[in-house]
């Protein structure tokens, strides 16, 4: 059985505290994932500052072209999760499993976050209405008309509540990385499997591990993402998110 850690700012946390993920039919364990706390949270958030500096080590068109070759690796390739590794048809197989969607949806939202990893370029233009990316690393400067404009970012991490059924809202936050700004991740207790691998899509294309944090966990985590954060966003059952 595949062992799933915390990652807390890149590195693995193995907890005493662990979690069954079953197969949804059938009540057979599919993984075993350490659990994180709201404490934990709450104890890391003191270097999500780190996560921002990390990722302003690079320029946002470097981001973007680690975030393609991301979803490259996201569609296709074998990475690694916890104590073992997991090929495609391995992920759509074990979210098929453990949420009741599909094996064919599974494969289509793979495809739909592909796309938006390997287009992120045209939706970060259509998203700043065409602002020169510059802008958006030095937090000021001139748009197309000649006008100076200023760029804050309001928090170094953007913290999400992520849902177990619904697998595809998942492009919703990808932005982030390209935006320079952290991530801090509740995932779904029975959908594990879309944050963990594009997770570490992320990490094998040079996203540094230090920008992104992953808190599977009780019913305690999702509030202290929330409180932790100073911009979150929070998924309910049928999707929708608010902010």
């Amino acid at each position: 059985m595949i062992d799933i850690p915390v990652l807390r700012w890149g590195k693995p946390y193995d907890s005493m505290e662990k979690q069954e993920v079953v197969h949804f039919e059938t009540g057979e364990p599919v993984a075993r994932v350490s659990q994180a706390n709201g404490a934990m949270v709450k104890m890391d958030r003191r270097f999500a500052q780190r996560a921002r500096d990390a990722l302003r080590s690079f320029t946002i068109d470097q981001l973007l072209e680690m975030m393609a070759k991301a979803g490259d690796l996201y569609l296709n390739a074998t990475l690694p999760i916890g104590n073992g590794t997991q090929t495609p048809a391995d992920f759509c197989r074990m979210q098929s499993a453990t949420t009741g969607l599909p094996e064919h949806m599974a494969a289509f939202n793979m495809r739909k976050n592909h796309f938006v990893l390997t287009h992120m370029r045209e939706i970060l233009e259509a998203l700043t209405r065409g602002l020169p990316f510059d802008i958006l690393s030095k937090g000021y400067g001139k748009e197309n008309r000649g006008v100076m404009l200023s760029y804050q970012a309001n928090s170094p991490v953007l913290g999400l509540v992520l849902p177990s059924n619904s697998p595809g809202v998942h492009t919703l936050w990808l932005p982030a990385i390209a935006l320079q700004i952290g991530l801090v991740l509740k995932p779904g207790s029975q959908e594990i499997w879309t944050p963990y691998r594009m997770t570490e899509a992320f990490y094998q294309a040079g996203i540094p591990r230090e920008a992104i944090s992953l808190y599977p966990g009780g019913h305690d985590v999702g509030p202290a993402v929330m409180e932790a954060c100073d911009r979150s966003m929070i998924f309910g059952e049928i999707g929708r998110a608010h902010v």
